[in-house]
């Protein structure tokens, strides 16, 4: 065998080489393409999902203050009812509405009722 043959084989099989990894390598990004497909149709309805999910949570956020607002004005109401019962109490239980009440009922009794 002379030194053309031997180059010649030599250069065969370092082309069936580049052959069989261009092969490799367009399988291996086929494979690539298949998995970043089915990753983009799982990921994008669960990025949706997600997305309505801190909506929802957003919009329960917002309900749970205005809860606390209205909670915060039913106390203040209820403490404003207190005073006022306070001061309807200490009217009442003074010594001239008590005369004044008295007065009140012996009139009515005298008017016959």
């Amino acid at each position: 065998m002379s030194a053309g043959w031997v180059a010649v084989l030599v250069g065969a099989a370092v082309l069936a080489v580049f052959v069989v990894l261009a092969l490799r390598l367009t399988r291996m990004l086929r494979e690539l393409h298949a998995a970043v497909d089915e990753l983009r149709r799982e990921a994008v309805p669960l990025l949706a999902d997600m997305h309505r999910m801190v909506e929802r949570a957003t919009d329960d956020l917002d309900r749970v203050e205005n809860l606390l607002d209205t909670a915060d004005g039913l106390r203040e109401s209820a403490g404003r009812i207190g005073s006022t019962i306070e001061t309807a109490a200490t009217l009442s239980s003074s010594p001239l509405v008590r005369l004044v009440g008295m007065v009140a009922r012996l009139r009515a009794r005298g008017r016959g009722g």
